[in-house]
């Protein structure tokens, strides 16, 4: 059988316990509610009051600005003698440049009579509407022009000529200021508030919603008008307080400046929740104690189970918090360490990833691609031989554009690390001391080249060539980053990488290297720019001023070397490329590949055997070695009983490997395509 309510002590006391703290809750929030909206709608009022009074002074001091501009351009003597002319053309085209000086934002001239004699402005809109400010008479030094939906605030000065008895007016110069809500806005103080410019019952400019604008109208017209008095508004089912202040001209506006009461006390509704939720939690304190000591270590082991599962997915920023000292918030921690290794790991692997599958596709391309020049190529030079003195400009355009064509083709093979190198044991810092000429020319007057070469930084492995080219890509880059004047920092220094940076660097191997780190002064790059700078034909300059491949061709030219690259950079704070190369201890040049020298061409008489499975280019080579007195028989695959013959091998593969089994297989020659018409002939005699 069920117990009595309230017979055991524990539950009255539970029920005590609960009522003194439900009154003594509801008696704080009704005291906090008052006390805080009144404080609030105190706070707005003041803050109504300092806007009034800051725009008032800001406006203020513009107007003294705009009336001492007006009264130097009414004194210029050019504009005194264009306004002696009464032409209005003549004064209209002359008087075009004095707004572009004056930074003001309309400048407008009339005849004493009030005519308009020339009217500038940058808007095209007010421009065309020129004809209304005929009936738009102004007799003070200020007043308020609203047109097209822009509205101006003018000052005038008169224009005079002569001195003394013999002084007369020639007209007036008004010049004009666009008032908008975002120019007052920039004002400090009215930053966040909605604001209304009105004439008439009539909104003319506002911040706020246009669907409300009628709001505000209604309330217009029954809304008394007493200087900067505060006024509660309702627009669109939300509570204002504003007020307002009156701008004085000829015809002038007033200016309402608003702030959101409910947004203001919106606050006071989640504190009346949050109390509520303290008077529960006070409650139910003392029987929670022991939930919550146990919830204190089993909690961070489920977040770290829940985050471990989340990895598994690719989600590695769930969050987890390590508190205290303890043994769980040390193993939080380690965690938090093995995840951000671990990601860091994925991200560079996937980057790697991709830029490899990048890099391949590009490779593809550009060995396609050299059949293609070397077609129209070929053929040009074939048509200059017979080309008149009218055609010959033309096929030499083609031919240049060919020439374009191969470089744009070496640069997709340097970027996917198919180019041929010519490695060499060099000083880096003797290879930057060469540039240095080239690099202030290149970089131009207003950019300063500082450099820091350290001494004994040891020798890298590298195509001389190539390094160049990796140096000039990022100066060129560097350069393009770098608005107005600025520097570019060029160091370079011993270092050691060590097991702890190759674990956070999947590219990277422990050991000694040579640093090459660019640094600009520019503009900088965010972490979205940062993540795609090295794909190819991905850039942040304009069209047509720039292909993409700078930073991607680095990038391929330093894996191919065997180096690694790291950049790091912030918006507005410059940017720093550090290109790694490992140190060599060898002295001497080393060995590496490179094509024999072509034999002058001669005339042929002998048969050539000619094996391309490309319809065009084995098309294009038979014409050139027939005209030049060869037979040719053409095959499309190659046939065992050739291989006893002399061979040329001549292919768009530049892979070194690739060319040295060409080698290892008989090959008497390599020539890479694209291939002009002087290195096919040249070529031949190698087989004799």
């Amino acid at each position: 059988m069920l117990s009595r309510p309230f017979e055991h002590l524990r539950t009255k006391l539970l029920v005590s316990l609960l009522a003194v703290v439900f009154l003594l809750t509801a008696a704080v929030l009704a005291l906090v509610q008052v006390r805080m909206r009144a404080h609030v709608s105190s706070d707005l009022v003041s803050a109504l009051h300092t806007e009034s009074d800051v725009y008032s002074k800001v406006e203020e001091a513009r107007r003294q600005q705009a009336e001492q501009s007006a009264a130097l351009i009414a004194n210029l003597p050019s504009l005194k003698a264009m306004m002696s002319t009464h032409d209005r053309l003549t004064i209209q085209d002359g008087t075009e440049s004095i707004l572009r000086a004056s930074g003001a934002d309309v400048l407008i001239l009339q005849d004493p009579a009030g005519t308009v004699l020339a009217l500038h402005s940058r808007s095209v809109k007010v421009a065309a509407s020129s004809e209304r400010m005929l009936a738009f008479h102004s007799t003070g030094k200020h007043d308020w022009w609203f047109v097209s939906g822009h509205l101006y605030d003018l000052s005038f000065a008169p224009v005079t000529a002569g001195a003394d008895t013999d002084l007369h007016v020639l007209g007036a110069v008004a010049l004009g200021r666009e008032v908008t809500p975002q120019s007052v806005a920039g004002t400090d103080a009215l930053s966040e508030s909605p604001i209304v410019f009105e004439r008439d019952g009539r909104v003319l400019l506002s911040s706020l919603d246009p669907e409300i604008w009628g709001d505000f109208q209604t309330w217009l017209t029954g809304a008394p008008h007493h200087g900067q008095t505060i006024k509660e508004i309702d627009l669109g089912g939300e509570r204002y307080l504003g007020t307002s202040l009156e701008l004085s001209g000829d015809h002038p506006v007033r200016l309402y400046c608003l702030k959101s009461y409910d947004q203001a006390t919106s606050f006071v509704g989640q504190l009346n929740r949050l109390l509520l939720m303290l008077g529960a939690i006070a409650v139910l304190t003392g029987a929670l104690v022991g939930f919550i000591l146990s919830r204190q270590i089993t909690r961070p082991l489920e977040d770290l189970v829940q985050a471990s599962r989340q990895m598994e997915k690719g989600d590695f920023e769930f969050p987890i918090h390590a508190q205290g000292r303890d043994e769980v918030a040390e193993l939080t921690r380690a965690f938090q360490q093995m995840r951000k290794t671990l990601r860091l790991s994925h991200e560079a692997m996937l980057r790697s990833a991709r830029l490899e599958a990048v890099g391949r596709l590009a490779g593809g391309v550009a060995h396609d691609f050299n059949n293609l020049v070397m077609i129209i190529k070929g053929y040009s030079e074939l048509l200059l031989e017979s080309a008149t003195n009218e055609t010959r400009p033309h096929i030499e355009e083609i031919q240049h554009a060919g020439d374009r064509a191969s470089g744009l083709t070496r640069q997709l093979l340097a970027f996917s690390r198919k180019q041929v190198l010519e490695p060499q044991v060099l000083d880096l810092n003797h290879t930057v001391r060469g540039m240095l000429k080239m690099l202030r020319l290149l970089l131009g007057e207003d950019i300063e080249l500082v450099t820091s070469l350290s001494e004994q930084i040891g020798r890298v492995k590298a195509d001389p060539g190539q390094l160049e080219q990796v140096i000039m890509n990022l100066a060129v880059n560097a350069r393009d980053a770098v608005t107005g004047r600025g520097k570019v920092i060029i160091e370079t220094q011993s270092c050691d990488l060590d097991e702890s940076y190759a674990a956070t660097h999947n590219e990277v191997a422990p050991g000694r290297y040579v640093l090459l780190a660019v640094t600009d002064t520019g503009c900088g790059m965010n972490s979205e720019t940062l993540a795609h700078i090295f794909e190819p034909f991905f850039t942040t300059k304009e069209p047509g001023k720039g292909t993409g491949l700078g930073l991607s061709i680095v990038f391929g030219i330093v894996q191919q070397s065997g180096g690694h690259l790291w950049v790091y950079s912030e918006p507005g704070r410059g940017t720093t490329f550090k290109v790694y190369f490992p140190r060599v201890v060898e002295t001497r040049e080393s060995e590496s590949f490179r094509p024999a020298p072509l034999a002058s061409p001669v005339r042929g008489t002998e048969t050539v055997l000619l094996v391309e499975d490309e319809e065009q280019v084995r098309k294009l080579v038979c014409d050139i070695l027939r005209t030049d007195g060869y037979q040719v028989l053409e095959y499309i695959r190659s046939r065992k009983e050739l291989k006893s013959l002399p061979v040329i091998i001549m292919s768009g593969s530049t892979d070194v490997d690739e060319i040295d089994r060409c080698y290892q297989a008989g090959a008497n020659s390599y020539i890479c395509k694209p291939i002009r018409l002087d290195e096919i002939l040249s070529a031949h005699p190698e087989l004799k």
